[in-house]
């Protein structure tokens, strides 16, 4: 795991736009990651736990690869 890219404990679920919301620290700056979530799935927060690590390393890859939307933030596939 890049030590240069920190995971702060902060997973919200945005209802309104239906999708999980975490940050990282990268070079001081914050990062937000997102996470669509389909109708289909009824306990965000708990998936998103129960898939942390999986989160985690695909944020990694796509901040490392600096594949960012054009609002700043790391959109990621939903396991």
């Amino acid at each position: 795991m890049n030590q240069s890219i920190l995971f702060n404990d902060d997973i919200h679920f945005d209802g309104s736009r239906r999708r999980l919301v975490f940050t990282a620290m990268v070079s001081g700056m914050i990062v937000p990651c997102v996470v669509t979530v389909p109708e289909t799935e009824h306990e965000p927060i708990a998936h998103f736990r129960n898939h942390q690590f999986d989160y985690e390393m695909q944020a990694e890859q796509r901040i490392e690869d600096e594949d960012y939307s054009a609002s700043g933030e790391v959109e990621l596939t939903f396991l």
